[in-house]
């Protein structure tokens, strides 16, 4: 299990002035547990903004020891500028008693997976857990952000095809992609993960963000609220 090391308290003095994000912000970012499921373009995006951001805790999960071997050498370039940040990189097949155990001391779950079957599992072992899920789909040019918070928003199941996603692939998309738009995947997700640690800013939580890069068609779905009849999010509703 390779390990690469990084920082936390990386540019409090860049970024204090900045609004809401105070030196108590940048403490619990310091705190703050982030797993990324899935070492693709857009989970590797978000590795890197969040430790540039000053997140003292990563966990970088993947299947594949070679994506994962790519994604260690890759943060490892960070480790001079940001020598502080507790970075893991971990080789696990994503099973449900799996997932269970990688995320459930987590702060926020960042899904970079390209299976989408991988994807509800995530949610639904997330909303089991009480843990926010941050969400991406991209396909081609299109890319797509839920940031699910438990008690608060639909579980994945029921937010797809509310945001008009009646389908989804049975077999894991292809890696082939466009690195742009992976690129503003994994740097949306990063500040949501950001807003949610810190506590700073709106989380997006009951809304399904759709954006066409090539078409310029930008899409909010809102309203996400849990429903009571769904045995997942709404039982935690209830519950809550």
């Amino acid at each position: 299990m390779p390990c690469v090391k990084m920082p936390s308290m990386m540019v409090l003095n860049e970024h204090n002035h900045l609004p809401g994000l105070t030196e108590e912000a940048q403490k619990k970012l310091d705190v703050g547990k982030v797993v990324v499921l899935g070492a693709t373009a857009s989970g590797l995006a978000a590795s890197k903004s969040l430790i540039q951001l000053g997140l003292g805790n990563l966990l970088v999960v993947d299947e594949e020891a070679e994506c994962l071997s790519a994604a260690a050498e890759e943060l490892h370039d960070l480790t001079e500028e940001f020598p502080e940040a507790n970075v893991l990189i971990r080789k696990e097949k994503l099973q449900a008693n799996t997932l269970e155990r990688l995320v459930q001391n987590s702060s926020v779950v960042i899904d970079a997976l390209s299976d989408w079957q991988d994807k509800l599992l995530a949610s639904d072992v997330c909303m089991s857990v009480g843990r926010p899920l941050i969400h991406s789909g991209v396909i081609g040019f299109r890319m797509q952000i839920y940031s699910m918070l438990p008690k608060k928003s639909a579980c994945l199941r029921c937010a797809l095809p509310l945001a008009g996603i009646d389908d989804v692939p049975h077999k894991p998309t292809s890696p082939i992609g466009v690195s742009a738009v992976a690129q503003m995947v994994g740097s949306w997700q990063s500040i949501e993960a950001l807003k949610i640690i810190a506590q700073i800013g709106a989380t997006q939580g009951n809304e399904f963000f759709k954006f066409d890069s090539l078409s310029g068609e930008f899409e909010i779905i809102r309203g996400l609220d849990p429903p009571r009849d769904c045995p997942d999010c709404g039982s935690v509703r209830r519950h809550k």
